[in-house]
C-alpha cells in the first residue's frame, strides 16, 4: 500500500471513529440513565440548615429530571436520626417528599441506640441494617451519590 492509500485508510478510520464517538456521545444521557438506577442522598447531620438544603436539592433534582424520574432514596443515620421523628421540624417536608415517591431510610442500629422505634418515627421511614452499608450497596449498583 502506498503512502497516499495509507493516508486514505487512516482518514477513513478516523472518520469512522469520530462517527462512532458522536453516536455514543449523542446517546450518553440515555446510557447514563440506564446505568444509574437512582440517586442516594446521605444526611448524617441534625442541623436544620443541612436538612433544608437536602430537601431543596431533592426537590430540584425531581424537577430537573422529571421526564426520566430516577428513584431517589434519602439515607439518614447518626445524629440526623431524630429529625425523622413524627413531630420534627422537617416532618412536613419529608411527608411531601414521600408522597412524590422518595424513599427515606434510616439505620436500624442507630435508631434503636437513640431510643427510636417504628412507632416514634414517621410511618414511611424504612429501617435498614446500616446507613453506610446501604450507601455503599447502592453506589455499587450504579446509583449516584449526593451529600448536601
Amino acid at each position: 500500500m502506498g503512502w497516499r492509500q495509507g493516508q486514505l485508510v487512516a482518514g477513513a478510520r478516523r472518520t469512522a471513529g469520530a462517527a462512532a464517538l458522536a453516536v455514543l456521545l449523542g446517546a450518553w444521557p440515555h446510557i447514563g440513565l440506564a446505568h444509574s438506577a437512582g440517586v442516594v442522598f446521605q444526611i448524617s447531620a441534625r442541623s436544620p440548615v443541612t436538612w433544608k438544603v437536602a430537601v431543596h436539592n431533592v426537590h430540584n433534582l425531581e424537577q430537573a429530571l422529571k421526564p426520566h424520574e430516577p428513584h431517589i432514596e434519602i439515607v439518614v443515620f447518626g445524629p440526623a436520626i431524630p429529625m425523622l421523628a413524627r413531630q420534627s421540624p422537617v416532618a412536613p417536608a419529608l411527608r411531601a417528599l414521600h408522597r412524590s415517591g422518595v424513599t427515606i431510610a434510616t439505620c436500624a442500629r442507630g435508631a434503636h441506640r437513640r431510643g427510636f422505634t417504628a412507632a416514634t418515627l414517621l410511618p414511611f421511614v424504612h429501617f435498614i441494617p446500616s446507613g453506610i452499608a446501604e450507601i455503599v450497596r447502592l453506589e455499587r449498583a450504579g446509583w449516584a451519590y449526593v451529600r448536601p
